[in-house]
């Protein structure tokens, strides 16, 4: 009886976990679009695509206050390179679907987008692992996400908005669009100054 209880009141506990989470299957989807599970950070490091002079570890200033990502590794090089992935300077569109990981975030409204280049790698190492430690083809995270996102809020741009570890959907986007929409997101011109982009160096470890 007891036994029946406790796996009855863990079955419970998972049934409440995803019902916070608007994404289901394996990987997780939404209205026919792949989901992606997303934290916050601020490390004033320029990151793994070099958007920073060249001759200090710094950020360029629209690094650290713009709409930027960190890629989980698969995403951002699947050969498990750290410097220069092919993600490097590629957009993607981010939507709220008003879902988050109980416990690991809180509800936003549904149907905010914002379009965000990916300047660095999210590592597969602690504290990430539970987020970024997608393997394979078809890995997911511990939450059941094929692809992650760790947003940089250098100067708060990110809970500013009340993103708060939003659950999301994601595509691939223009940066030049995203850009006139919103003059947080880089344009491609910018990544021009990014020592992947100058160097040519799309693969590799640093």
């Amino acid at each position: 009886m007891n036994v029946y209880l406790t796996v009855l009141f863990v079955s419970f506990g998972a049934l409440l976990a995803e019902a916070n989470q608007k994404c289901h299957g394996h990987p997780r989807m939404y209205n026919g679009k792949q989901c992606a599970s997303t934290t916050r950070y601020a490390d004033r490091h320029k990151g793994a695509c070099g958007c920073g002079p060249h001759d200090t570890d710094n950020q360029f200033p629209w690094n650290s206050n713009g709409l930027v990502a960190a890629a989980n590794q698969n995403l951002f090089d699947s050969s498990g390179g750290t410097w220069c992935g092919p993600s490097c300077g590629k957009c993607v569109r981010l939507t709220t679907t008003g879902g988050f990981v109980k416990g690991q975030g809180g509800a936003t409204g549904e149907g905010k987008s914002k379009i965000f280049m990916i300047t660095n790698l999210c590592p597969n190492v602690w504290p990430n692992l539970s987020w970024c430690n997608q393997r394979g083809h078809n890995g997911v995270n511990q939450y059941g996400y094929a692809a992650h996102f760790d947003l940089e809020n250098g100067h708060t741009q990110i809970t500013g908005m009340g993103w708060d570890n939003s659950e999301v959907t994601w595509e691939w986007a223009n940066c030049d669009e995203g850009h006139s929409q919103d003059g947080r997101t880089p344009n491609y011109g910018m990544y021009q100054q990014c020592q992947c982009k100058k160097n040519r160096r799309h693969t590799g470890k640093k």
